[in-house]
């Protein structure tokens, strides 16, 4: 099978993996099962991922491909289980870190669409005159009075005031939380980001870009409280139900391996984490007990498949001022710009943050760039050849190898455009 050159509008590339080994003398003999469809003529990518896991020991990944928004390879490679006895499934569903923040944003996205709150309407309800969109009493007391001055926008685009370079990411520190407000381990969601709205802010409300969970984790919260259902339900309703993804394919990640999805393989990840649901027992592995799953949900807390991934890549802006906002017809590879029961043609607004500033290229309209996690906390990667809201070399966002980066997007890029 060829595809003509000319015809490829968008292609997608959506890719999954298990963590790291913690050790390189653990490894054992890079023999990688692959599961699902052959695809002939994107055979070179079998290899690429395959040198790709053997030359980082990453011992189970999940890769697919769509041209023109239409899924054309979907592969698995490695294991599943820690015995590497169980070949990855191309539909397995994994832990997708922050890759879960764009939908997240999308979220937020469609509440804005339903005008019950704006890009600029004030975050929290601290009392400030005009109120804000989540009320919250910060523990003890407010510890910065910039807070109230916290937008919408300012969450999505980690310009909120948080630095975690200078004080550390707060919300990891579970364990020092429950015992400063004398509640059990883990503290849970809002109790965590009321400990948060009780320390001072490194930086002025949109004055900085720092990275920040604080900001995603508001945003979840935010969206719940004004939807009345869980974030993933309320995800699967409005952002991905309507693209024609079912329930079972993207949901709430759990802490601890017994309580994880069938689907989900085993994540490996260094041993001598503080569990902190049992802060004085025995140490677990960082993957299972380090931190409170659950309550990333908004954050970095789903879990998702590869088909997935590619759903929401071509329908939505994944970074940018617009991150979590429906692409415009001229960048969605669907037909007609739509998708089913649901219009897409409608145009960017400055309610939403759409810059309405995104370009074409030739032949393939598309960037690339890769999201990884925190170094604790590699259980996932993601790459996407998808449009960005301007041209430019390709770029990783954070986070990432630039070497490594170049090589697999160059790899890609190439064998696609060869189609």
């Amino acid at each position: 099978m060829m595809v003509n050159r000319q015809t490829l509008q968008k292609i997608a590339v959506a890719s999954l993996s298990l963590g790291l080994l913690t050790s390189g003398s653990d490894a054992q003999s890079c023999d990688l099962p692959i599961s699902g469809c052959e695809v002939d003529y994107l055979g070179d990518v079998d290899a690429l991922m395959t040198d790709f896991m053997c030359d980082r020991e990453i011992p189970g990944a999940a890769l697919a491909i769509s041209m023109d928004g239409v899924v054309v390879y979907e592969r698995a490679f490695g294991w599943s289980d820690e015995q590497r006895s169980i070949s990855l499934d191309p539909d397995a569903l994994m832990r997708i870190a922050s890759v879960s923040k764009p939908i997240t944003a999308a979220a937020i996205r469609e509440l804005i669409d339903d005008g019950v709150l704006s890009i600029n309407s004030r975050a929290f309800d601290l009392g400030q005159p005009g109120g804000g969109v989540l009320p919250i009493d910060p523990f003890p007391s407010l510890g910065d009075a910039r807070l109230g001055e916290v937008t919408i926008d300012h969450l999505l685009q980690h310009r909120g005031g948080w630095d975690r370079d200078a004080v550390g990411d707060l919300t990891y520190r579970e364990v020092l939380i429950a015992n400063a407000m004398g509640i059990p381990s883990p503290p849970g969601r809002s109790n965590t980001l009321r400990y948060i709205l009780g320390q001072p802010l490194q930086a002025d409300p949109g004055a900085e870009y720092h990275y920040s969970n604080i900001g995603y984790l508001t945003l979840g919260l935010i969206v719940e409280h004004l939807s009345g259902q869980p974030l993933i339900e309320f995800v699967h309703d409005r952002v991905l139900g309507p693209l024609g993804v079912e329930e079972s394919e993207h949901l709430a990640g759990r802490t601890f391996a017994a309580d994880q999805n069938p689907r989900e393989p085993r994540y490996h990840s260094p041993a001598g984490a503080t569990n902190v649901y049992e802060p004085n027992g025995a140490y677990v592995p960082w993957a299972y007990g380090g931190w409170d799953h659950e309550a990333r949900v908004g954050q970095g807390g789903q879990i998702t498949t590869t088909r997935t991934l590619l759903a929401f890549l071509n329908e939505r802006y994944i970074s940018g001022p617009s991150i979590g906002a429906p692409l415009p017809p001229d960048l969605n590879p669907c037909t007609g710009g739509t998708t089913p029961g649901r219009s897409r043609a409608r145009s960017p607004s400055p309610a939403s943050g759409v810059t309405g500033s995104a370009t074409r290229s030739s032949s393939i309209n598309a960037q690339a760039h890769l999201q990884t996690t925190r170094a604790r906390s590699a259980l996932h990667w993601t790459h996407c050849l998808t449009p960005m809201e301007s041209t430019g070399p390709i770029r990783p966002l954070r986070h990432a190898s630039p070497r490594s980066i170049s090589t697999v997007t160059g790899h890609l890029t190439s064998l696609t455009s060869r189609c």
